[in-house]
């Protein structure tokens, strides 16, 4: 989630110091993209066995429970991110951190897909990917900053878990869940773009040192893009 990265204001620098050296910037950005690259593939190969392969796709059918262990990994591991960020700056703690993160993301994907259709989920991935290019592209050249919109960030997470807590009770929720889903995530999605991407346009930004944050954030928003997708595609078909 955009709200639990580290960020640094450009406007709180010393006056004295030099504007930051954009190829610093550029190969802090490919960094954190080939990581993000590289999960989402490990994540993908992992999550497609279920799509193709029927006894797997049951056993994570009949082990629906393996949700809880997974999402209660993620809340740690986000919880980490808020409050421990210098957890993050460590090595090889701030990796194993990652490998645990998203081996529970993937698990959780798995049971997600065991659920659906294949031609759903070709269509969530496909979809997923051109909003992820055109979200991209938005990031890089609107005129607009996302990255001050905390307040926004904060309202938008709370309705999105209240309303996950009334889909328990109220399976009519579910589709308005999603669509919020889909909106919330492809807002922090742009503003994690715009804090790596920084520069005089962005009030804040990722620190160098903090690209293992800004790929698990970005990580977390493609994928949760792609879940919400998913439901959205499967209440349709019903």
């Amino acid at each position: 989630m955009a709200c639990c990265g580290k960020r640094r204001d450009s406007r709180d620098s010393d006056m004295g110091m030099m504007i930051e050296d954009p190829s610093v910037r550029r190969r802090f950005i490919v960094k954190v993209l080939m990581i993000v690259a590289i999960n989402l593939l490990f994540t993908s190969l992992f999550a497609a066995i279920p799509v193709f392969h029927r006894p797997t796709r049951m056993f994570f059918r009949r082990h629906w429970w393996l949700f809880i262990p997974a999402i209660c990994v993620l809340m740690t591991i986000h919880i980490l991110v808020c409050y421990c960020q210098k957890l993050f700056r460590r090595s090889p703690i701030k990796f194993i951190l990652l490998a645990v993160y998203v081996l529970a993301h993937t698990v959780l994907l798995c049971l997600v897909v065991s659920r659906y259709q294949p031609k759903l989920i070709f269509a969530a991935f496909g979809i997923c990917t051109a909003m992820v290019i055109l979200l991209g592209l938005f990031a890089k050249f609107a005129p607009c900053d996302f990255t001050g919109c905390w307040i926004f960030v904060f309202v938008i997470s709370v309705i999105l878990m209240l309303l996950g807590i009334l889909t328990f009770f109220f399976r009519i929720m579910l589709i308005i869940y999603a669509a919020v889903g889909i909106f919330a995530y492809s807002l922090f999605l742009v503003i994690d773009l715009q804090l790596l991407i920084g520069g005089k346009t962005h009030k804040n930004e990722y620190d160098e040192e903090d690209y293992i944050i800004a790929a698990l954030q970005i990580y977390t928003d493609i994928i949760e893009i792609f879940k919400m997708l998913l439901i959205c595609l499967g209440l349709l078909e019903m």
